[in-house]
């Protein structure tokens, strides 16, 4: 079955379930809450999307009295904002706030839906407009405003969002703050991006692993490898412990440092906390070391794989 048929046979499910559905309606049958849920989100697939379809079976899940929960709202809107039907997804909205939706939770998935369909415009209006009920609108939806102005490069508006979310009230969550130190080590500013993970922790925001990570990452790209592994061993010591996602990318980060050895020592911390490494975390520090002319330190590591995988089979 080639990926053609694939398509083909995804479409063909939703058309199946559709004419089930209008089967089971024609036989007197009512479709539950979760009938709709699933028929609804099958719809809204990336693939054989049928949009007037699922607008309409929507409309009737509400008529019916059926409570859309979180992930339906959140496929159907994301489906309505990506195909431009705008209009269409304000209704709907507005539908959800009769039906017995908070208002701060409908506005939000719009706005959430707006920004991942990459529509910023109509978000940063929608975020003006809902004005007196801005002080509950989640800090999410600031998150994911704050994110979508960083990766236009629209930085001052960003950094001035993030000061009106503060002056009602509202403190930047941990997404917030992760996203201005991504974007200013992006851009080469590492006294800014340090600038916002001392303030992050003056508020009492504590720092994630995806912080952290992102710091480790940034120090990396700026060649400032001591700083890198501060910020690693407070980790150990302080918490969150690195996991394997951080491994692997300060793994790759040093290699590609030209400092091979110093992954090494990683593989072996894994192997003493019981992270199981992969076999690109191997192959990654083999080719860096046999690039570094380090050939004998090259082949402990194929032994340590060696040795990995007969331990595993033994454990088994």
């Amino acid at each position: 079955m080639g990926n053609h048929d694939m398509q083909y046979g995804r479409t063909g499910l939703t058309e199946i379930a559709l004419k089930i559905f209008n089967e089971m309606k024609d036989n007197g049958y009512n479709p539950t809450g979760s009938t709709y849920k699933y028929l609804i989100i099958s719809l809204c697939g990336r693939k054989g999307r049928k949009i007037d379809e699922a607008i309409k079976i929507f409309q009737e899940m509400i008529r019916a009295g059926h409570i859309p929960d979180r992930e339906v709202v959140e496929s159907y809107l994301c489906c309505l904002c990506e195909a431009g039907k705008l209009s269409e997804a304000r209704r709907s909205v507005d539908s959800l706030c009769k039906a017995g939706f908070t208002i701060p939770l409908s506005y939000s998935l719009h706005i959430r839906a707006l920004c991942r369909a990459g529509r910023l415009e109509e978000a940063l209006s929608l975020l003006d407009e809902v004005g007196a009920e801005r002080s509950t609108l989640d800090q999410y939806t600031y998150g994911t405003i704050v994110h979508g102005l960083l990766r236009k490069g629209r930085q001052e508006e960003a950094l001035a969002k993030v000061d009106s979310m503060k002056q009602t009230g509202i403190q930047p969550t941990v997404h917030v703050y992760t996203s201005l130190i991504v974007h200013f080590f992006k851009e080469k500013q590492m006294e800014k991006a340090i600038k916002f993970f001392k303030k992050m922790q003056e508020e009492g925001c504590k720092p994630t692993i995806v912080t952290y990570s992102a710091l480790i990452r940034g120090y990396m790209n700026m060649g400032r490898v001591g700083d890198a592994w501060n910020v690693f061993n407070h980790m150990k010591l302080e918490g969150p412990a690195p996991d394997f996602k951080t491994y692997s990318m300060f793994i790759s980060c040093l290699c590609r440092a030209g400092k091979s050895e110093e992954a090494l020592q990683l593989i072996t911390q894994m192997l003493d906390e019981r992270i199981v490494p992969s076999t690109i975390n191997f192959r990654t520090v083999f080719f860096g070391l046999n690039r570094e002319g380090k050939h004998d330190l090259a082949q402990t590591v194929l032994k340590q794989k060696l040795a990995l995988r007969s331990k595993r089979k033994f454990l088994t």
